[in-house]
């Protein structure tokens, strides 16, 4: 088993190709741009026998919370290729040692069928969390919610975010170009 962690600048075309065509055969689509939008993302890979058998990454996101800005690395595009080996788990393991040795809250959203997967891989996870976050347009100030309310799947960093939030009101808010839905 052999675990990669690389910057998305630095994917090789057969990686990109293997996480599109991933996307497409699980979710009939590929809303992700892991040529060019995707650079200073962080990527995980884990291989076994020499294959890619699960994949992930961190892409960083600016939160605003009660006029303070947070740098946290947002959770994304977890996937296995091969199921019920316990990949997932060992590629969230790796993610969360990640986020250790950075000191950063890594924040991702769930639907209910994954929360218990994303719990037992070391995640926490508060149900219902995704209405505390919006997407904000910086020319209009319009905000944009989840309209499932889905589940916050989280690794609490130095700067104590989450708990801030849950202790506290108010939304977190951020803006990337291009984000047609508050999801990263």
């Amino acid at each position: 088993m052999k675990n990669i962690i690389k910057k998305g600048k630095e994917l090789s075309k057969t990686e990109i190709k293997l996480m599109v065509d991933s996307r497409l055969k699980e979710y009939g689509e590929n809303d992700k741009d892991f040529e060019s939008g995707e650079n200073q993302s962080v990527f995980f890979f884990v291989k076994d026998s020499g294959k890619v058998v699960s994949f992930g990454m961190l892409k960083p996101v600016k939160i605003t919370y009660l006029g303070k800005v947070y740098n946290i690395l947002g959770i994304g595009n977890i996937m296995s290729v091969v199921n019920g080996k316990g990949y997932g788990k060992i590629l969230i393991g790796e993610m969360i040692e990640y986020l250790k040795k950075k000191g950063k809250t890594g924040l991702g959203f769930s639907g209910e069928s994954n929360e218990l997967f994303y719990e037992k891989a070391g995640l926490k996870v508060r149900k219902k969390f995704s209405q505390r976050f919006a997407l904000r347009n910086p020319w209009n100030g319009k905000l944009l919610f989840d309209d499932e309310n889905c589940a916050a799947i989280y690794h609490e960093g130095d700067d104590r975010l989450i708990s801030k939030m849950l202790k506290g009101k108010g939304v977190g808010t951020y803006w990337i170009a291009g984000m047609r839905d508050p999801h990263w």
